[in-house]
């Protein structure tokens, strides 16, 4: 059993990667079970956030419901386009029901006098839940069943709605008491969960990474690919220094110590419950698939 995460430069409609990303997941899931944990689609997350804090303008609410509606529709083109066999009919449904969705809760939000947190938290998420239904549908096509975990009900975290810390003992109850076939594709959105009244909070932003590490505690998995667009970690900056070196393995003590305002390589929530449950990490690249990257180990 192993998790796999792709962030949002893996799910980028310019050029190839999210067919890569596919390709992927079916690979895996043809030799074992697996998990899959994602982000949503690049610039995503940023474009909903400016949208929220958009609202009193019309005409800006307009141009980013456009935007992210264009994106969209063009990562399912570059799926349908493809020889995964997914209609694009199929995937535009998809897309046209949750934007309807969005489109709805952004009308209401933009007739409130005062936006609460708990409302703002459900915009800024659509991009991961969408990106779900997606992949989840790619997947079936391609004859694998499916389990989608909604982390709304599942993974319990507590603190504000936009950056809350998971309560990993009932996320791992939550898991265990779903019934859910060996083998089954498992797909969550990254970056959610829900507190103790089941509404949806936030990990924080660039979290997704750490979704992968909860769901793979919660699965007992043996290993948690994160997949970006980096070949794995470097001792410094490699697009600031010609000198740094990519590690091919490094301890989690030892990362911890590397770790400066800025990191942007793994979330320090993911690094700190890895190295609790002595969760081994691999960071990939996904332009780059056959590097074996940085391996995270827990003890030394």
């Amino acid at each position: 059993m192993k998790v796999l995460k792709f962030g949002g430069s893996s799910l980028i409609h310019t050029n190839s990667n999210i067919l890569h990303v596919i390709d992927i997941i079916i690979e895996n899931a043809k030799t074992e079970r697996i998990g899959v944990v994602l982000s949503a689609p690049y610039k995503i997350t940023d474009y909903l956030t400016s949208l929220v804090n958009s609202l009193n303008n019309k005409f800006l609410v307009n141009h980013y419901l456009l935007v992210i509606r264009t994106t969209f529709t063009k990562i399912i083109k570059l799926i349908s386009t493809s020889n995964i066999g997914v209609d694009f009919n199929t995937l535009y449904l998809i897309l046209s029901n949750e934007f309807n969705s969005l489109s709805d809760m952004v009308v209401k939000l933009t007739k409130l006098d005062i936006l609460k947190q708990r409302d703002i938290v459900k915009i800024i998420s659509w991009g991961e839940k969408l990106i779900v239904l997606i992949i989840d549908e790619v997947v079936k096509v391609r004859g694998f069943c499916v389990t989608i975990i909604n982390p709304i009900k599942k993974i319990l975290a507590n603190g504000s709605y936009l950056e809350s810390v998971v309560d990993i003992d009932t996320s791992i109850r939550n898991i265990n008491n779903m019934i859910i076939p060996s083998t089954n594709v498992i797909l969550m959105p990254g970056f959610i969960a829900g507190n103790k009244c089941y509404e949806l909070v936030l990990l924080g932003r660039n979290s997704s990474d750490y979704s992968a590490v909860i769901l793979a505690v919660c699965l007992k998995a043996k290993k948690c690919e994160i997949w970006k667009d980096v070949d794995g970690i470097y001792d410094q900056d490699p697009k600031s220094s010609s000198k740094a070196k990519l590690f091919k393995h490094i301890y989690y003590n030892d990362l911890l110590s590397l770790i400066k305002p800025g990191f942007k390589i793994l979330h320090l929530n993911s690094v700190f419950l890895a190295k609790r449950f002595n969760i081994d990490c691999i960071i990939k690249n996904i332009n780059n698939p056959n590097l074996s990257g940085t391996i995270l180990l827990s003890n030394n």
